[in-house]
């Protein structure tokens, strides 16, 4: 065999080894947790793998966190398409917590990461708008800060615009809590729905955690319900960004039309007469689900439950002085054209109707017996100062 052939023989080997090489390149292989956020309840999930060649799933915790053991992942491997069940113990513990899952292949290591919620929400702020939070592991406590994000410590972000508690299972914020003043109201934005691409954005901190919500940005709820607003649009004017924020969905609720634009602006209006009389107006408002509660029609899938009622909690500061009223007013259409003072109420009467337990961190500023005899006061006395 002449020495040309033989090079030529070499070189169409070689050329077909380095195709051969080429065309078994494994391509990145996708891992998919259906949800990253998990209630302190625990519970199970499916994770889909899609993957070309063999493949395992190891579960690894922080190195700081003690807590290990809680996520188990079966079948820990598998080859090609396959899918794995997560089962996630419940959370016991005062803190949430985290872990990632971690998938092998051949040629790729890629992970996901789960995170799940605290038996309860004890670390909460001390801003003097919250309430003392439920023992609920389907409700979330999230606030979003000034630039139109999730507002993490004040270290780390600009001032609070407000906060809420979101309900995974009826898919309204049971509150919405925030500070009220002038300052805080100051601008002319407008509404950010009526402005160019404005509307009712799904909120990015539940997106962020793939955690479901109705879709309202170019339509309202199912069933002929409006999308009403619990911090009021009027409220945040000083630009785009925190206006915005209060059209996301975990802001709206399903209001009846004529109540929506009647009796409860009319509320909102006087909510922000009284925030300009004094130093801050410490602002939480509500809707009251009861087991009973009707649902809106489905929106984006996701139908949300109707509220039987809707509240302000108002504690107002003035220098030293301290005051609070509430308001509690059924929601009926035949309300609509009347007088939103004959719905006034002390907050400890609004306490027993909702079993909300409001202005947590009061006792702590003013003393437990200070701060019951203020959600004790007859809001007739109380607004008269007002």
């Amino acid at each position: 065999m002449s020495r040309r052939l033989v090079i030529l023989g070499f070189m169409i080997a070689l050329g077909t080894l380095l195709f051969s090489c080429k065309k078994e390149e494994e391509r990145i292989p996708v891992l998919t947790l259906p949800s990253p956020m998990v209630t302190a309840a625990g519970g199970t999930q499916t994770l889909s793998v899609a993957a070309e060649s063999n493949w395992t799933l190891t579960v690894e915790y922080p190195v700081a966190d003690s807590q290990k053991g809680w996520v188990s992942v079966n079948p820990a491997s598998g080859s090609g398409f396959g899918s794995a069940l997560v089962t996630v113990e419940a959370n016991t513990g005062d803190n949430p917590r985290t872990a990632s899952i971690r998938l092998d292949t051949r040629s790729h290591t890629l992970s996901v990461e789960l995170t799940q919620a605290a038996s309860s929400v004890h670390n909460m702020p001390m801003w003097m708008e919250l309430p003392v939070p439920e023992d609920n592991p389907n409700l979330y406590f999230f606030t979003h800060d000034w630039a139109g994000g999730e507002y993490i410590n004040k270290d780390k972000s600009p001032k609070r615009n407000y906060s809420f508690y979101w309900d995974t299972e009826n898919y309204v914020s049971h509150w919405v809590a925030y500070p009220l003043n002038t300052g805080l109201m100051k601008g002319n934005y407008g509404r950010y729905d009526s402005h160019d691409g404005g509307g009712f954005p799904a909120d990015p901190i539940l997106e962020r955690l793939k955690m479901k919500q109705p879709e309202l940005y170019s339509h309202s709820y199912g069933g002929g319900w409006t999308r009403g607003h619990q911090i009021p649009s009027a409220d945040r004017q000083e630009n785009e960004a925190v206006n915005r924020a209060t059209y996301f969905v975990t802001n709206m609720t399903p209001q009846q039309y004529d109540f929506n634009g009647k009796i409860w602006a009319n509320l909102e209006i006087k909510v922000r007469a009284y925030a300009k009389n004094c130093d801050t107006l410490y602002v939480c408002t509500g809707c009251h689900i009861t087991a009973s509660s009707g649902w809106s029609g489905t929106s984006g899938g996701v139908a949300a439950r109707v509220p039987d009622g809707y509240y302000k909690a108002l504690l107002r500061r003035k220098g030293s002085d301290w005051s609070a009223v509430g308001y509690y007013l059924p929601h009926n259409k035949s309300i609509a054209t009347g007088d939103f003072q004959q719905y006034s109420v002390s907050i400890q009467a609004l306490e027993t109707k909702t079993g909300v337990d409001f202005f947590a961190n009061l006792p702590a500023v003013l003393g437990k017996d200070k701060a019951a005899a203020i959600e004790k006061a007859d809001p007739n006395t109380t607004l008269k100062n007002w």
